[in-house]
């Protein structure tokens, strides 16, 4: 018992510290959203990093301390931490907002580069004929996300450049790697920003990013971290709450399967892991479904959880359409 005190003790200082320290980053940011000069993307672009990092290791602390708390001050304390949460994705969102303005203002693209997005977009979303009207129909822009060194956007970011630029015929090296530098941000342009801009350094440029990023023993262990620190699900009722939880699930395993790893020889840590984070009343439900295995399949469960939530969403609607009938008044015509 003592050393469980000492623990959250010595937590709740760690966590303070780094409350602090995502406070007075959110304050450096809006202060910078506030500038209507001379507004550097740049230094938006490393606070909005430096944040990024300080609220994960906070994320992390929460996470420690969550099942440590009692029944009375679980409540207080959760609420503070979905207030730390809506504080920084709101400044996230407003961050990420006025780059984008400011990126659409100001040309991100260096003076040589020889082909602008237009062509880009040209080359790949060619018009298309429609000989019956002889309408002429232009696809929607292309449009790539910066990637800021989140190994979990890798893959998105990757896929994207690959086939509209990396892969573009029409584009030289050099052109390359200036769209390259151009959708970088953070501790990716920082990979790369020593290089100088010529064919070779392209290549090379491209294999550092892979080797930093795209390392697959990296990208499982984001994954298996992403669902051992999963957020818990405190009520089944919840139906928003059960919907993002379920999708956060199945996306961190079905990314695992994609990087080749067989998630059925470590279904038993997996499932651990889920059971860990549901509500006493699913438990209860997916235990009386089990029959007494010894053994639980990851894929069982998660088919078990998609049941449980499509049944509750359809309840849910049930419920709200019977009271909506119930409060609806007929009124007699007035031709009766």
């Amino acid at each position: 018992m003592s050393e469980d005190k000492d623990r959250v003790a010595c937590l709740k200082r760690k966590r303070s510290i780094l409350r602090t320290a995502v406070t007075n980053t959110v304050t450096k940011l809006e202060r910078e959203l506030l500038e209507t000069e001379h507004i550097d993307v740049d230094k938006l672009e490393e606070i909005l990093e430096i944040l990024v990092t300080k609220f994960e290791s906070l994320k992390c602390i929460d996470n420690e301390l969550e099942p440590l708390f009692g029944e009375i001050e679980f409540e207080e304390e959760y609420t503070k931490t979905e207030e730390y949460n809506d504080k920084v994705t709101l400044t996230k969102f407003r961050v990420n907002k006025r780059i984008r303005e400011l990126n659409k203002n100001v040309s991100n693209f260096p003076a040589n580069v020889s082909h602008d997005v237009e062509k880009i977009n040209q080359v790949y979303q060619p018009n298309i004929n429609i000989e019956e009207n002889s309408v002429r129909i232009k696809l929607p822009k292309l449009c790539i996300l910066k990637f800021y060194g989140d190994v979990n956007q890798w893959l998105n970011f990757w896929n994207s450049f690959e086939s509209a630029i990396h892969k573009n015929v029409h584009l030289n090296k050099v052109d390359k790697f200036n769209y390259l530098k151009s959708y970088l941000g953070g501790t990716a342009l920082s990979t790369v920003d020593g290089f100088s801009i010529s064919d070779s350094t392209y290549d090379a440029a491209i294999n550092l990013l892979k080797e930093r990023f795209a390392r697959e023993d990296l990208l499982i262990q984001t994954h298996m971290s992403n669902i051992l620190n999963i957020k818990a699900l405190k009520h089944s009722n919840d139906i928003n709450a059960f919907r993002k939880f379920y999708d956060k699930v199945s996306m961190e395993l079905r990314s695992l399967e994609c990087l080749g790893l067989c998630i059925e020889n470590i279904s038993s840590v997996l499932c651990t892991t889920i059971l860990k984070a549901l509500p006493q009343d699913i438990l209860i439900e997916f235990n009386q479904l089990q029959n007494e295995k010894s053994y639980t399949n990851v894929n069982d469960l998660l088919n078990f959880l998609s049941l449980s939530l499509r049944s509750r969403e359809r309840a849910a609607l049930i419920s709200c359409d019977s009271s909506s009938r119930r409060f609806t008044t007929s009124y007699p015509s007035n031709n009766s």
